[in-house]
């Protein structure tokens, strides 16, 4: 794709791990014309993390405008600061105080509890950060367009009452997508890119329909649309599924984690283009789950349902399917957790998990992290 046309824009990746890092180590070679701006708490880390994207880039002839920035999300006045210094037109968060793979770092007791209970676990922690980054962009008055990587399934909806609120989310039901092109593209023998894929789901699915027992029990809505026809499934129905593990496995865990940074660089390409481009996206618009959405370069976003569901019918299914997660209900400045969930957490933090809200999130944050670097010696970054 020629980028020649395209104007120059900023894009501030939050976060510099193991999603921020690659996301603008492929963004910056195909898109070299814009400016990208690490951020992280320390300056030094994030300019070496630029430079390391400067050398990928020089290894293909190319000289982005990659830089390295230094805040605490926790402190909003210096975010904003940075936000209205550099006036990007992409914000994505990438952060994170207790990133999922180090659950396996409980002892097995702890992790095993935490899987089944699903991440409404840690709804609290997985809020903090994203809600810090909103209350920036809020001061800042920015104009930026705000995606948001930490659980945007659950996190997303708790931030939609806000003006700046993240409007997409990345990986979770997107993951699903290529694997079911390609299943599907063998089981009708046809070429992968002549496979249409829309379907509603939260994160339960997207986690659970890869593993050998499948997602037989969780509601979602799949359509599959090829040039002699379409065929539907909504579940519980684990039969796309299962097609899906016997014809289109991959690495999963850590080192399956390309599959997200494919979803979040796609997503954010779509806004640094000049067309409309479909995509999935989890937390869209700030409703819970996933959804199949039409991204127009100026950042807005419409649903893309197939003719037979309406919005209302798309939103019931993934608030049935939360429950999979370890999310009771979820609404604009509130989360519950389930009673499974809630159980799980309290074995694990030996402390009660209350109702989220916006006036006790930061305290549940800071507990719970602090618990868990006194129980388990996570040596996690406490608020």
């Amino acid at each position: 794709m020629s980028t020649k046309n395209y104007s120059k824009k900023i894009i501030l990746v939050f976060g510099i791990g193991k999603l921020g890092g690659p996301l603008i180590d492929v963004l910056s070679k195909k898109y070299p014309q814009h400016r990208y701006v690490f951020v992280s708490r320390g300056k030094e880390r994030s300019q070496k993390r630029a430079n390391l994207s400067k050398y990928t880039a020089l290894q293909w002839g190319l000289s982005p405008d990659i830089l390295g920035e230094e805040t605490d999300l926790y402190d909003i006045g210096r975010t904003a600061e940075l936000i209205h210094k550099y006036q990007p037109d992409v914000v994505f968060n990438a952060t994170t105080p207790f990133p999922w793979w180090k659950i396996n770092n409980l002892p097995h007791e702890e992790s095993t509890l935490a899987s089944r209970a699903g991440p409404g676990v840690w709804c609290a922690l997985d809020c903090i950060l994203p809600l810090r980054l909103t209350e920036a962009l809020s001061i800042a008055e920015s104009n930026a367009i705000h995606i948001n990587a930490c659980y945007p399934d659950m996190t997303n909806a708790f931030l939609a009452f806000h003006k700046y609120r993240p409007i997409l989310g990345i990986g979770n039901i997107s993951n699903l997508v290529p694997g079911l092109q390609i299943a599907f593209a063998k089981e009708l023998s046809i070429l992968q890119t002549d496979v249409k894929i829309q379907i509603v789901g939260h994160h339960s699915v997207s986690w659970n329909a890869p593993n050998k027992n499948g997602c037989a029990d969780v509601p979602y809505d799949l359509t599959v649309t090829y040039p002699n026809g379409n065929l539907h499934f909504s579940g519980p129905d684990d039969t796309p599924f299962a097609i899906l593990r016997e014809k289109a496995t991959r690495v999963r865990g850590l080192d399956g984690l390309g599959v997200t940074i494919g979803s979040a660089t796609s997503l954010v390409a779509a806004l640094l283009g000049s067309s409309n481009s479909q995509h999935h996206s989890p937390g869209a618009d700030g409703l819970p789950g996933g959804y199949p959405v039409i991204i127009e370069p100026d950042g807005k976003i419409k649903l893309n349902l197939p003719k037979h569901l309406s919005r209302k019918q798309a939103v019931s299914i993934n608030e049935k399917a939360q429950v999979f997660d370890g999310i009771y209900h979820v609404e604009a400045g509130k989360v519950i957790a389930t009673q499974k969930a809630k159980e799980a957490y309290f074995k694990i933090i030996g402390n009660d998990l209350p109702d989220v809200t916006l006036s006790n999130v930061t305290e549940l944050s800071r507990d719970a992290l602090a618990r868990l670097d006194k129980r388990f010696n996570l040596n996690l970054n406490n608020l």
